[in-house]
This record gives C-alpha cells, sequence and structure tokens, in this order.
C-alpha cells in the first residue's frame, strides 16, 4: 500500500473518477478502504454490488501510450 499522489491535482481527480466508476456501475465503496498504488497510478477500495457481492474497484490512470501495456 502506498501514499496518496503528492499532486493534490492528481489526488483530487483520481478520487473524482473512482466515485465517477461506483455509480456508473452501481457499487458502493466501504468508508474508509481505500488504497493507493505506486506514485498514485491506481486507486481501489473494497466494495459491494447492488446485491451485496463483494468486489473490489480499482481504478488505473497511465499516459495515453501506455495504455494498454504493461504498468
Amino acid at each position: 500500500m502506498y501514499s496518496p499522489p503528492p499532486d493534490p491535482d492528481t489526488e483530487q481527480r483520481m478520487r473524482a473518477h473512482h466515485a465517477r466508476a461506483t455509480k456508473v456501475l452501481e457499487v458502493r465503496t466501504d468508508p474508509g478502504g481505500e488504497f493507493w498504488g505506486w506514485a498514485g497510478r491506481t486507486l481501489g477500495a473494497p466494495a459491494r454490488t447492488a446485491d451485496g457481492a463483494r468486489a473490489w474497484l480499482r481504478l488505473v490512470s497511465a499516459p495515453r501510450d501506455k495504455a494498454s501495456g504493461k504498468l
């Protein structure tokens, strides 16, 4: 587990997109359960689907030219 990215704009952007993904995918994340990846490139959290099944929601941010490559 890592700390949030040092750039506040990146941290805010990642959190906003993660929150948006919860709405689009109709899941809810557990409060206080966020986990940052290396250099703030990923943000994940335990989640629950609409029917209560356990899940994990992970957002990955990468430069456009590496979007389909290995992180």
